[in-house]
């Protein structure tokens, strides 16, 4: 082997070829190596526990909210202009305090760096109701304008914080978009535009919690997963009583309904092209399982459809296996129970005697909850601690 280029370098390459670290990942190991190389001592952060985290989490939570209540008190007393340099100096003060801590507590920098990206947002808003624009503008330029300041903080940051505000501001300023200009040349929108945004934000949640493809994932995968994990059981149960509260889906018979069903499902899955290429066709099955659930479940639940959710929280649960992603089997295998037990609560408890009813509901609890604990142990990789 070459003195010229270390053995830690070649293996750095085989494991970025690999897919096993990104980029971000790779330099600081070759910045860490470099610095240990030159005799200078490696100065690695202590790590944080979760209370400090957590601290830090509600600390900025309270300090955005701060600053907007203290901006709304004192709103009418202000002039115009003192309102607008006051909303831009609290988000420029915020975004300065997080570049004083960046190198001595990372983790108040992600902190102080996303209560300005916040504040920037509101900022906007704000500005709009100085300058008296409609409503409209707010919606269609303020959102993306947030949506702006989200991606460049993102961009030039690479902080979790940032790619969380940018995956929810930048679709709900294209739905928000796409509803504006739908409402003008449909009179009828209301009536039926409820469920194409329902299955979207479904699909789109989906999208965020597949992003890892392996075992180890990288750091923008695992803000996308956890928002996508966060997400998703709302949606699933939106879905199901939006589902289950109205006929079957009809087909698109005017071409601003046709448009909505285009964009609102073609953007989720163009984006799970984008994350997964070649391996995005999963979520195309699971937008085939969503119109199938719309069609089946009609104004009432019926043994089909029961069916039908295990059939999806079985094919969650092989993706996983599949992919070797601890969460997707985990998440599917609650998704099973839960099925399984509104299952027995519409169509068994009913038909019972009550003393019968509850020792079968209890039966299921313990036979249920144990074989389905035993699946998922196996279905889950061998080294379960490198998926978590």
């Amino acid at each position: 082997m070459s003195d010229s280029v270390p053995a830690w370098d070649l293996h750095l390459q085989r494991w970025r070829d690999a897919g096993l670290i990104d980029d971000a990942a790779a330099a600081s190991i070759v910045a860490w190596e470099q610095e240990r190389l030159q005799g200078q001592p490696a100065r690695a952060q202590p790590a944080l526990t979760w209370p400090v985290r957590l601290l830090v989490l509600v600390g900025s939570l309270l300090l955005a909210a701060g600053v907007l209540l203290f901006v709304a008190a004192h709103w009418d007393q202000l002039s115009p202009l003192s309102r607008f340099g006051l909303l831009w100096l609290c988000t420029v003060a915020m975004h300065l305090g997080g570049h004083w801590f960046a190198q001595r507590l990372p983790v108040m920098s992600k902190g102080l760096h996303a209560v300005g990206t916040i504040s920037l947002g509101a900022g906007v808003f704000l500005c709009a109701q100085i300058f008296n624009l409609e409503v409209n503008w707010s919606l269609r330029w303020g959102l993306l304008l947030w949506s702006l300041a989200a991606a460049a903080g993102w961009w030039l940051l690479r902080q979790g914080p940032q790619l969380v505000l940018l995956s929810l501001l930048l679709p709900g300023w294209l739905g928000a978009l796409l509803a504006l200009e739908l409402e003008r040349f449909d009179p009828e929108f209301s009536s039926w535009a409820g469920l194409p945004w329902v299955v979207s934000s479904v699909l789109l949640a989906l999208t965020y919690f597949s992003a890892p493809m392996r075992p180890v994932a990288g750091p923008a995968q695992r803000v996308l997963l956890w928002v996508g994990g966060l997400l998703l059981p709302p949606g699933l149960i939106v879905l199901a009583l939006a589902a289950s509260s109205q006929p079957p889906i009809p087909l698109p018979s005017t071409w601003p309904m046709l448009l909505a069903w285009g964009l609102l499902l073609g953007l989720p899955m163009l984006l799970a092209w984008l994350l997964r290429r070649h391996r995005a066709w999963p979520l195309a099955v699971a937008l085939v399982w969503i119109l199938v659930d719309l069609q089946l479940q009609g104004q009432e639940l019926t043994v089909l459809s029961f069916l039908w959710w295990g059939l999806g929280a079985i094919g969650l649960m092989a993706w996983g296996t599949a992919e070797a992603r601890a969460e997707r089997i985990n998440f599917g295998t609650a998704l099973f129970a839960i099925t399984l037990m509104g299952f027995y609560i519409a169509e068994v408890m009913g038909r019972l005697e009550r003393s019968l009813s509850l020792l079968g509901l209890g039966l299921l609890f313990l036979a249920g909850g144990w074989g389905l604990n035993r699946l998922r142990r196996s279905l889950l990789p061998v080294q379960k601690e490198t998926l978590q």
